[in-house]
């Protein structure tokens, strides 16, 4: 019964109900877009963050299935916004020879099967991978002043304590570690692409769905441009096809400011949430 948005990153999202408005995707999107901010502009008070990591959420059988999940399914008038990048629709190498491209079927995202109830003693049993101990005295900023929570709306919020050169060392260290990660991909996954599509369909039965790529810094664009070049291009074909508003922030990369190449600061997180919430109402209003 102690576990809370202090335990990980994760366990606060299979404890909440079910939701009528969710957003959607990588840890960019679970960081960077707060639903307060998104919500106050579209009036609206049901946002909900579902959003997880790279690792465990791009595009799939796995998390549409987890969607429909936390999904309550008498809405009619949701409001659904799907994160997009190059890594949430890539293969991964290793899989050329596996009979799925759903590397995260294993993981808690393909296992927990109950993602609406609290205490979620299944996930604690399997999933958490802290001492039990630390679930008691992981309250409030760690040791370094750092301060990672899971909001009840599922945001997810990560506020560091920095100086100039700490911020720095820390985005050489994410940038490099991207460049690695890179020759682990390859190339635009069918089946993923596939199963971003049914995911749009699944919630266009329920509302209206965006689909947005977040601003990231320009180091990390360029790594993205390497993986996969026509990115945007097939998204955009996609948001043709499927009759839904593709809002890409990386045109305005400039403007804010990350906490490690590609996740956005809490400054940055809102003030993107408000342009993205603004960019929606003025489509709405077409």
């Amino acid at each position: 019964m102690q576990a809370d948005g202090h335990t990980d990153a994760f366990y606060v999202k299979f404890t909440t109900p079910k939701q009528q408005s969710l957003i959607v995707g990588s840890s960019r999107a679970a960081q960077g877009l707060q639903p307060q901010y998104i919500d106050s502009l579209l009036g609206d008070s049901s946002l909900y963050n579902y959003a997880f990591s790279r690792v465990h959420t791009p595009y799939g059988a796995p998390y549409l299935e987890s969607i429909k999940k936390k999904l309550d399914t008498t809405t009619a008038n949701g409001v659904f916004i799907l994160e997009v990048n190059p890594w949430t629709v890539c293969n991964k190498i290793e899989n050329k020879t596996t009979t799925t491209e759903f590397w995260e079927e294993s993981s808690f995202l393909g296992t927990v099967e109950q993602v609406t109830i609290h205490p979620n003693f299944y996930y604690l049993l399997n999933f958490y991978d802290g001492r039990n101990v630390e679930i008691f005295t992981k309250k409030g900023g760690n040791f370094y002043g750092e301060d990672l929570y899971v909001h009840d709306n599922g945001w997810y919020q990560v506020r560091l304590v920095d100086n100039e050169s700490r911020k720095q060392k820390r985005i050489k260290s994410s940038l490099n570690s991207y460049k690695r990660i890179k020759e682990e991909y390859v190339g635009l996954s069918k089946a993923r692409m596939e199963y971003l599509r049914k995911t749009i369909e699944y919630l266009q039965n329920f509302g209206t769905v965006y689909l947005v790529r977040l601003p990231i810094q320009e180091e990390m664009l360029m790594i993205e441009d390497d993986l996969l070049p026509n990115f945007d291009v097939v998204i955009e074909t996609l948001s043709n096809e499927m009759d839904v508003l593709y809002i890409n922030g990386t045109k305005q990369n400039l403007d804010y400011d990350y906490i490690d190449g590609h996740h956005l600061d809490i400054a940055s997180g809102k003030a993107y949430s408000i342009v993205l919430a603004n960019e929606i109402k003025k489509h709405n209003k077409r």
